[in-house]
Formats: structure tokens, sequence, C-alpha cells
């Protein structure tokens, strides 16, 4: 596991996404786990920016996404998939045929086979797949005490809803419930990089930077079972963690 410090969220922001890019230059036809959430957020105006500066080439990409909200309907400003389209593919003039995001309107099972079939339907695994992480240390929607390798539908912890809550009107709003990755279709993508960021999530990454043990009331610790994860963190988290390059 490498650890990069950056001196500020910002220059966080520009390593994670020179990753991305670096792999689909080296990669025009690469499929990329993408994430959303706070802390990813700023990660793809920095993408779309260099697309239109002709310094990569998109048009050839696949994308997966982690997650999304049961019963959100796609077109929901706090949908994924509008987060997605509005932020990255639309702005990046990315073919949306080429990108999934699960829906959350569909029939779960058939919405799970759909999910798997975009994982590896085509035999080509995930080449590298951003993550956010979590107060309560979950990585896509996996949720502490949870320690399924596939695609599933979460229940939501009350940490999670309430993190999430900033988003929404009301706390109430808050879906419940997402279809995420499991943590085994994580761990089968050729490259992770982790971003994170605030005081918050110092606790969960003392459990994934600074302990030997795997888990299940910290999810993202599985990542020490992956042989190629970089965690991009500032330099104020890494003090209030501990860490020490």
């Amino acid at each position: 596991m490498k650890v990069i410090v950056t001196k500020n969220y910002e220059e966080s922001c520009q390593v994670t996404a020179n990753m991305i890019l670096d792999q689909v230059r080296a990669n025009p036809a690469s499929k990329l786990g993408l994430a959303t959430g706070g802390t990813a957020e700023p990660v793809y105006p920095i993408m779309v920016d260099a697309c239109k500066k002709g310094e990569v080439d998109f048009s050839q990409i696949t994308t997966v996404n982690l997650d999304e909200y049961m019963g959100m309907d796609p077109t929901n400003d706090q949908s994924y998939r509008y987060y997605m389209n509005q932020r990255f593919f639309i702005p990046a003039g990315i073919d949306l045929a080429r990108t999934f995001v699960a829906s959350g309107k569909n029939d779960p099972e058939k919405e799970i086979a759909l999910f798997n079939e975009k994982l590896y339907g085509d035999g080509h695994f995930v080449d590298i797949q951003l993550l956010g992480i979590g107060v309560s240390g979950h990585i896509g929607f996996n949720e502490p005490g949870t320690m399924i390798s596939g695609v599933h539908v979460q229940k939501l912890e009350e940490s999670t809803i309430k993190a999430n809550a900033r988003f929404f009107e009301n706390e109430a709003d808050v879906p419940t419930e997402a279809m995420t990755m499991g943590l085994g279709d994580i761990l089968k993508a050729g490259k992770i990089v982790l971003i994170a960021t605030g005081a918050n999530k110092a606790p969960a990454l003392r459990k994934v930077l600074l302990d030997d043990e795997v888990t299940a009331d910290v999810p993202a610790t599985v990542l020490k079972m992956h042989r190629d994860v970089t965690i991009v963190i500032d330099e104020a988290l890494a003090a209030e963690i501990g860490w020490k390059n």
C-alpha cells in the first residue's frame, strides 16, 4: 500500500486525477471504476479540463460506478447517475452508452445481474478504481459488519445517512438503501486509488494504515489485501492519523 501525503486537499484532487488520466493515456480503452460523494467531486473537473485541452482522449473508455441509491430516479439531482452526467460524462463528451450507473428504480435482481454483466461480461476487469471512505470506514456502500463479495443491496447505517444528509433538504429524504459493488468486486480492480480529507476520516484510516487487522468493523481494511493501492491524503489528515512517511 502506497500513501501519498499532499500539502492540501486541492493537491490531493490533482494527484488523484493524474493517476486516472495516466491510466487512460497508457490504455485508451481502460475500464474505470468511479465514485461519487463530496470528496471525489473536485477530481472530475480536473479530468474534464484535461480532455478539453486535448491532453487525454476518453472516447474509448468504459466506466462502472460503485453504487446508487435504491428508489432514486436517475433524473433526480441527488442520484449518482445525475452526479456523473453533470460533473464528468457530459462535460467530457463521453458517450453515455459506454457508462454504467446502476438504476435504483429497476427490479433489484435484474439490476444486480446487469451490474455484474457490466463488471465482468466483457472479460475485462476494472483497470483503476476510485474510492472515497466513509466516516465509519465504508467503501462503496459496504457498511461495517458487511463483508459481501459481490454486488448487493445494502441497508445504510445511521452515520452514513447523517453524513449524506447535507446533500438533501431533510435527513428524512436520504434513501436508506443502496446498490453497491461488493468488497470482492472492488478488490478485482487492477489498481485502486482512495482519496480522503477531513479529521472525521482519521479513525477509519488509522485502522487501514496503522493496524494489521482486516476487520468487518472497518470494511476499508480489506484494501490491505490488494497488491496496488494508493491512498492520497493531505498533511492535515496525515497529522490527525499520526501517519509519518
